[in-house]
């Protein structure tokens, strides 16, 4: 009878061994599940499909066809397309941008040194960097804090008469988020003229930016542009084989002969896949000296204009 209950005893003790091990393997799996799902997955971002026309131009140059074409060709690729036009390009809209989650974002806006270098003043800005408008119209009572910070400023087209709010380096710094990978590409006007704003996307998680050294035509850059994304996005070449279909089937800009630069330099012989999974860290080396013309890597002619 002693004998039966000890090995009652042991049985109910293993038994009571083996629950308790069961239930320390639920609850480590129960653990690693809700870890697993509730951790931020960075390929969760990489395997996005979204891109972004940001069209501050459509206020004064609407282009429907050049919307409706960049929304078709991003489809066909297998993109989620956002559009904002004119007025809906706020401060808080480039703000939020970073984390956003966009992988191709084009840009077609004003781009222009601020309004401080047009008009007399008291205190210049300090450096020329390209700065980007947004569709705000300038108000001084406006972003106050931004505007103490130099984040954003007062700009205007040349010749124009309408002064907006715009961003520029700084601003780009202080974004919110990190961009993944994302490819910039600015379509207006001397977005590369200096290196401070692509320098600093870079820096703030872009992969490569691509932009017109100087001036270029409104109806040019619309064309140059769709053909160069076509060719990156749908054809999948190097951005260098994109400038040049887009140089061979387009042209030069035909008043300002301008060249579409990438930055940095390097990068240009990258895909747009491999834009987006770059892994390396922003080490940027081009410098672009404002004022002096940027030699481009591309076989065709650089002109002083």
């Amino acid at each position: 009878m002693a004998y039966s209950k000890t090995r009652k005893k042991k049985r109910t003790g293993r038994r009571a061994v083996e629950i308790a091990f069961f239930l320390l393997m639920v609850g480590l799996v129960l653990f690693a599940a809700q870890d697993w799902l509730t951790r931020p997955r960075s390929q969760d971002i990489g395997s996005s499909r979204k891109a972004a026309l940001i069209d501050q131009l459509a206020i004064a140059f609407p282009n429907p066809a050049f919307e409706d074409g960049l929304v078709r060709l991003f489809n066909e690729a297998g993109f989620t397309t956002d559009v904002y036009r004119g007025p809906q390009v706020t401060v808080n809209l480039y703000r939020d941008l970073p984390s956003m989650g966009y992988r191709i974002i084009v840009f077609r806006v004003h781009q222009s040194t601020p309004v401080e270098y047009l008009l007399p003043q008291s205190r210049p800005v300090t450096g020329p960097p390209v700065y980007l408008f947004t569709g705000e119209p300038y108000n001084e009572r406006g972003y106050v804090i931004e505007q103490l910070s130099d984040l954003v400023v007062p700009a205007r087209e040349i010749n124009g008469s309408k002064i907006y709010f715009a961003i520029g380096p700084k601003f780009v710094q202080s974004m919110s988020g990190k961009f993944p990978n994302t490819v910039i590409v600015l379509a207006g006007c001397s977005g590369l003229y200096s290196a401070d704003l692509a320098d600093s996307f870079i820096v703030k998680g872009a992969s490569v930016v691509v932009g017109w050294q100087r001036f270029v035509e409104m109806d040019y850059t619309d064309k140059a542009i769709m053909r160069f994304l076509k060719a990156i996005v749908l054809e999948r070449t190097t951005i260098y084989r994109g400038i040049l279909s887009m140089t061979s089937d387009v042209g030069l800009d035909p008043s300002y002969k301008t060249n579409l630069l990438t930055y940095p330099e390097e990068r240009i012989g990258l895909t747009l896949a491999e834009a987006f999974e770059l892994k390396e860290e922003a080490i940027v080396t081009q410098q672009i000296v404002p004022g002096e013309p940027v030699k481009p890597r591309f076989p065709f002619e650089s002109r002083k204009y």
